[in-house]
């Protein structure tokens, strides 16, 4: 029988080269600009933000109202 050779793994070498490029991604130069319009009138936008609250403001109740409640029933539970 013949045995198999083993395949010697190979070492990274770091030689610099992109793979990826990251220039499309926003960095903290980009955060203090003014330049943020997105296309939107001042109704729209206003719109949009009443849409953001109708959205995440029941979320935002339901769990505080759990944390109320796991709150309770550890207190009657450990008293």
């Amino acid at each position: 029988m013949m045995k198999k050779e083993k395949k010697s793994k190979q070492v990274y070498i770091d030689d610099g080269h992109t793979i990826y490029s990251m220039e499309q991604l926003v960095g903290p130069e980009n955060y203090n600009k003014k330049e943020k319009n997105v296309g939107l009138t001042r109704k729209e936008r206003w719109v949009a933000i009443k849409a953001a609250y109708r959205i995440y403001l029941p979320i935002l109740f339901g769990v505080i109202i759990c944390f109320s409640l796991a709150f309770l029933l550890m207190y009657f539970w450990l008293k």
